[in-house]
Protein backbone atom coordinates (compact mmCIF):
# COMPACT_ATOMS: atom_id res chain seq x y z
CA UNK A 1 0.00 0.00 0.00
CA UNK A 2 3.12 2.78 -5.93
CA UNK A 3 5.01 3.00 -5.45
CA UNK A 4 2.28 4.92 -3.18
CA UNK A 5 6.00 7.16 -4.93
CA UNK A 6 2.46 4.05 -2.57
CA UNK A 7 6.57 1.86 -0.76
CA UNK A 8 7.23 -0.01 -2.30
CA UNK A 9 3.42 0.94 -1.68
CA UNK A 10 2.89 -1.20 -0.28
CA UNK A 11 0.20 0.56 -1.75
CA UNK A 12 0.66 3.09 -4.02
CA UNK A 13 2.02 5.01 -6.78
CA UNK A 14 1.33 3.65 -10.22
CA UNK A 15 3.41 6.89 -8.47
CA UNK A 16 3.78 7.86 -11.23
CA UNK A 17 4.95 11.72 -12.57
CA UNK A 18 3.37 11.13 -16.26
CA UNK A 19 2.04 13.51 -19.11
CA UNK A 20 -0.96 12.68 -21.43
CA UNK A 21 -2.03 13.82 -24.73
CA UNK A 22 -5.74 14.36 -23.63
CA UNK A 23 -7.26 17.79 -22.67
CA UNK A 24 -9.76 18.27 -19.91
CA UNK A 25 -12.35 20.41 -19.08
CA UNK A 26 -11.10 23.51 -16.94
CA UNK A 27 -10.49 22.66 -13.63
CA UNK A 28 -12.43 24.68 -10.60
CA UNK A 29 -10.63 27.41 -8.66
CA UNK A 30 -7.33 25.70 -7.13
CA UNK A 31 -8.02 24.43 -3.63
CA UNK A 32 -5.47 23.66 -1.06
CA UNK A 33 -5.26 20.07 0.32
CA UNK A 34 -7.14 19.17 3.49
CA UNK A 35 -5.61 19.89 6.56
CA UNK A 36 -3.80 16.68 8.33
CA UNK A 37 -6.43 15.44 10.30
CA UNK A 38 -5.70 13.00 13.88
CA UNK A 39 -4.72 10.11 12.91
CA UNK A 40 -6.52 6.79 13.18
CA UNK A 41 -9.68 8.99 13.12
CA UNK A 42 -11.20 6.16 11.48
CA UNK A 43 -11.15 2.75 13.37
CA UNK A 44 -11.17 -0.84 11.88
CA UNK A 45 -11.78 -4.27 13.55
CA UNK A 46 -11.71 -5.97 9.95
CA UNK A 47 -9.08 -6.87 7.33
CA UNK A 48 -7.12 -3.49 7.35
CA UNK A 49 -6.79 -3.51 10.87
CA UNK A 50 -5.45 -7.47 10.66
CA UNK A 51 -3.27 -7.38 7.69
CA UNK A 52 -2.64 -3.72 7.05
CA UNK A 53 -2.09 -1.44 10.02
CA UNK A 54 0.70 -3.33 11.26
CA UNK A 55 2.65 -1.98 8.56
CA UNK A 56 0.87 0.97 7.37
CA UNK A 57 -0.54 2.27 10.65
CA UNK A 58 -4.20 2.03 12.24
CA UNK A 59 -4.99 5.30 10.25
CA UNK A 60 -2.86 4.68 7.38
CA UNK A 61 -0.40 7.18 8.17
CA UNK A 62 2.62 4.83 6.61
CA UNK A 63 5.99 3.63 8.86
CA UNK A 64 9.05 5.26 7.41
CA UNK A 65 11.33 2.27 9.15
CA UNK A 66 9.06 -0.17 6.87
CA UNK A 67 9.69 1.31 4.24
CA UNK A 68 5.61 1.57 4.07
CA UNK A 69 3.80 4.60 2.47
CA UNK A 70 0.82 7.09 4.03
CA UNK A 71 -2.04 5.26 1.99
CA UNK A 72 -4.52 7.44 4.17
CA UNK A 73 -7.11 8.95 1.63
CA UNK A 74 -6.14 7.35 -1.50
CA UNK A 75 -9.18 6.92 -3.48
CA UNK A 76 -10.97 3.29 -3.60
CA UNK A 77 -9.91 3.10 -7.19
CA UNK A 78 -6.26 3.22 -6.98
CA UNK A 79 -5.79 1.58 -3.92
CA UNK A 80 -7.99 -1.07 -5.72
CA UNK A 81 -6.02 -1.18 -8.82
CA UNK A 82 -2.52 -1.33 -6.95
CA UNK A 83 -3.85 -4.30 -5.29
CA UNK A 84 -4.29 -6.10 -8.19
CA UNK A 85 -1.19 -5.31 -10.15
CA UNK A 86 0.75 -6.96 -6.86
CA UNK A 87 -1.77 -10.10 -7.22
CA UNK A 88 -0.85 -9.84 -11.20
CA UNK A 89 2.59 -9.59 -10.77
CA UNK A 90 2.39 -6.32 -12.42
CA UNK A 91 4.18 -4.77 -9.37
CA UNK A 92 6.53 -6.44 -6.78
CA UNK A 93 8.00 -8.94 -9.31
CA UNK A 94 11.84 -7.66 -8.98
CA UNK A 95 13.79 -9.15 -6.59
CA UNK A 96 15.51 -5.71 -5.89
CA UNK A 97 12.22 -4.53 -5.05
CA UNK A 98 12.06 -5.83 -0.97
CA UNK A 99 8.71 -3.90 -0.17
CA UNK A 100 7.27 -4.59 -3.42
CA UNK A 101 7.53 -8.54 -2.90
CA UNK A 102 5.45 -7.89 0.68
CA UNK A 103 3.07 -6.50 -0.68
CA UNK A 104 2.84 -8.97 -3.46
CA UNK A 105 2.72 -11.66 -0.98
CA UNK A 106 0.63 -9.99 1.18
CA UNK A 107 -2.02 -9.23 -2.21
CA UNK A 108 -1.82 -12.90 -2.36
CA UNK A 109 -3.70 -13.35 0.57
CA UNK A 110 -6.99 -11.05 -0.17
CA UNK A 111 -9.83 -12.35 -1.59
CA UNK A 112 -11.71 -9.70 -4.05
CA UNK A 113 -14.22 -8.56 -1.35
CA UNK A 114 -11.51 -8.39 1.04
CA UNK A 115 -9.42 -5.68 -1.14
CA UNK A 116 -12.66 -3.73 -2.18
CA UNK A 117 -13.12 -3.28 2.33
CA UNK A 118 -9.59 -2.45 2.46
CA UNK A 119 -10.05 0.29 -0.56
CA UNK A 120 -13.19 1.81 0.92
CA UNK A 121 -11.48 2.05 4.47
CA UNK A 122 -8.85 3.75 3.05
CA UNK A 123 -9.99 6.57 1.28
CA UNK A 124 -12.46 7.50 4.23
CA UNK A 125 -8.70 7.99 6.29
CA UNK A 126 -8.37 11.47 6.69
CA UNK A 127 -5.28 12.50 4.55
CA UNK A 128 -1.88 13.11 5.48
CA UNK A 129 -0.01 15.21 3.48
CA UNK A 130 3.48 15.00 2.31
CA UNK A 131 6.20 16.46 4.08
CA UNK A 132 7.15 20.50 2.97
CA UNK A 133 10.43 20.69 1.48
CA UNK A 134 13.55 21.44 3.00
CA UNK A 135 14.76 25.10 3.35
CA UNK A 136 17.19 25.89 0.10
CA UNK A 137 14.79 23.63 -2.16
CA UNK A 138 15.25 24.49 -5.69
CA UNK A 139 11.04 24.91 -5.82
CA UNK A 140 10.79 27.20 -9.01
CA UNK A 141 12.94 24.56 -11.00
CA UNK A 142 11.03 21.72 -9.23
CA UNK A 143 7.81 24.05 -10.03
CA UNK A 144 8.22 24.58 -13.95
CA UNK A 145 9.24 20.82 -13.96
CA UNK A 146 6.41 19.05 -12.60
CA UNK A 147 4.25 21.74 -14.61
CA UNK A 148 5.17 21.07 -18.16
CA UNK A 149 6.15 16.88 -17.59
CA UNK A 150 4.15 15.26 -14.82
CA UNK A 151 0.65 18.19 -14.28
CA UNK A 152 -1.58 16.63 -17.13
CA UNK A 153 -1.90 13.13 -15.39
CA UNK A 154 -1.59 14.08 -12.18
CA UNK A 155 -3.94 17.24 -12.32
CA UNK A 156 -2.43 20.75 -11.30
CA UNK A 157 -3.53 19.90 -7.23
CA UNK A 158 -1.34 16.68 -6.99
CA UNK A 159 -5.00 14.77 -6.48
CA UNK A 160 -4.25 12.16 -9.83
CA UNK A 161 -6.88 11.84 -12.36
CA UNK A 162 -8.79 8.10 -12.74
CA UNK A 163 -9.16 8.45 -16.41
CA UNK A 164 -5.31 8.57 -17.00
CA UNK A 165 -4.67 5.84 -13.77
CA UNK A 166 -2.90 8.45 -12.44
CA UNK A 167 -1.73 8.17 -8.92
CA UNK A 168 -2.72 11.20 -6.25
CA UNK A 169 0.66 12.29 -5.01
CA UNK A 170 0.48 15.01 -2.35
CA UNK A 171 -0.35 12.45 0.67
CA UNK A 172 2.64 9.74 -0.35
CA UNK A 173 5.78 10.16 1.76
CA UNK A 174 8.68 11.92 0.25
CA UNK A 175 11.30 8.84 0.68
CA UNK A 176 8.47 6.42 -0.70
CA UNK A 177 8.08 9.00 -4.09
CA UNK A 178 11.61 9.14 -4.20
CA UNK A 179 11.73 5.51 -4.30
CA UNK A 180 8.95 4.82 -6.58
CA UNK A 181 10.51 7.47 -8.78
CA UNK A 182 14.14 5.40 -8.67
CA UNK A 183 11.84 2.25 -9.28
CA UNK A 184 10.75 3.01 -12.54
CA UNK A 185 13.94 4.63 -13.62
CA UNK A 186 15.83 1.10 -12.89
CA UNK A 187 12.95 -1.18 -14.23
CA UNK A 188 12.04 -2.54 -10.51
CA UNK A 189 8.24 -1.04 -11.12
CA UNK A 190 6.41 -0.95 -14.32
CA UNK A 191 8.61 -2.64 -16.55
CA UNK A 192 5.57 -5.28 -17.06
CA UNK A 193 4.65 -5.10 -20.58
CA UNK A 194 1.63 -5.41 -19.31
CA UNK A 195 1.69 -2.14 -17.33
CA UNK A 196 0.47 0.05 -19.50
CA UNK A 197 0.07 3.12 -17.47
CA UNK A 198 3.39 1.62 -15.64
CA UNK A 199 5.20 1.88 -19.05
CA UNK A 200 4.54 5.24 -19.75
CA UNK A 201 6.26 6.15 -16.28
CA UNK A 202 9.26 4.12 -16.98
CA UNK A 203 9.98 5.84 -20.13
CA UNK A 204 9.76 9.57 -18.31
CA UNK A 205 12.06 8.29 -14.74
CA UNK A 206 14.23 6.98 -17.31
CA UNK A 207 15.34 11.00 -18.09
CA UNK A 208 15.11 11.68 -14.70
CA UNK A 209 18.67 12.37 -12.96
CA UNK A 210 19.01 12.04 -9.21
CA UNK A 211 18.72 15.71 -8.81
CA UNK A 212 15.51 16.24 -10.45
CA UNK A 213 14.22 13.65 -8.98
CA UNK A 214 15.29 14.99 -5.77
CA UNK A 215 13.68 18.42 -7.17
CA UNK A 216 10.16 16.83 -8.29
CA UNK A 217 9.87 15.35 -4.35
CA UNK A 218 10.52 18.80 -3.27
CA UNK A 219 8.23 20.42 -5.26
CA UNK A 220 5.44 17.74 -4.30
CA UNK A 221 6.04 18.77 -0.31
CA UNK A 222 5.31 22.14 -1.73
CA UNK A 223 2.46 21.53 -4.11
CA UNK A 224 0.80 19.42 -1.00
CA UNK A 225 0.66 22.93 1.20
CA UNK A 226 -0.63 25.11 -1.55
CA UNK A 227 1.89 25.89 -4.29
CA UNK A 228 -0.10 26.49 -7.97
CA UNK A 229 2.15 24.72 -10.14
CA UNK A 230 -0.03 26.47 -13.29
CA UNK A 231 1.24 29.38 -13.69
CA UNK A 232 4.91 27.45 -14.73
CA UNK A 233 3.01 25.76 -17.19
CA UNK A 234 4.77 26.40 -21.12
CA UNK A 235 1.80 27.54 -23.50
Amino acid sequence: MGSMLHSGLPVALSVLLGSCSAERPADPPFARPPAEASLGSVRDTGVFAQVCASCHGPGGEGREELFSPSIAGLPAWYTEEQLRKFRGGLRGFHREDIPGQQMRAVSLTLSQEQISEVAALVAEMPMVSTGAPPDGADIERGRFHFANTCMECHRYNGMGEVVFHSAPLISLNRSYLKRQLMNYRSGWRGADPGDLYGHKMVGIAARLSDAEIDRLVDYIGALAHGDDPRRAREK
